[in-house]
C-alpha cells in the first residue's frame, strides 16, 4: 500500500514554486528544441545532399557520415549531426 502525505505551505509559496517550475520546463523546451536543430534525420541528410536513400546508407556503412541513435530501442531514431555534414562537404568527402 502507499503512503499518502499532506503538506500545507502558504499559496504565495506554493505559486513561486509553480512558475519557477514553468520557467524550467521552458528553458529545457528550448534547449531540446535547438539540440534538434543541430541535429538532422537521414531524410534531411539526402535532401541537403541531394543524394538518394542508398548512397546515405552506403556512407553510413563505409563510415563517411557517422549517425547517433536516440534510445536503445529496436526501431530507435537515427540522427546525423548537422556540423559533421557540414564539416564533410567543406573539406570536399561528400
Amino acid at each position: 500500500m502507499t503512503e499518502v502525505a499532506v503538506i500545507t505551505i502558504p499559496a504565495n509559496e506554493w505559486n513561486e514554486a509553480r512558475a519557477l517550475l514553468m520557467s524550467l520546463n521552458e528553458k529545457v523546451n528550448e534547449l531540446v528544441d535547438k539540440a534538434h536543430k543541430d541535429m538532422l534525420t537521414p531524410k534531411e541528410v539526402c535532401a541537403m545532399l541531394k543524394i538518394g536513400r542508398t548512397t546515405y546508407d552506403r556512407y553510413v556503412r563505409e563510415g563517411i557520415i557517422t549517425t547517433t541513435r536516440i534510445s536503445n530501442k529496436k526501431y530507435s531514431k537515427v540522427l546525423v549531426k548537422r556540423g559533421d555534414i557540414e564539416t564533410l562537404v567543406k573539406n570536399g568527402i561528400i
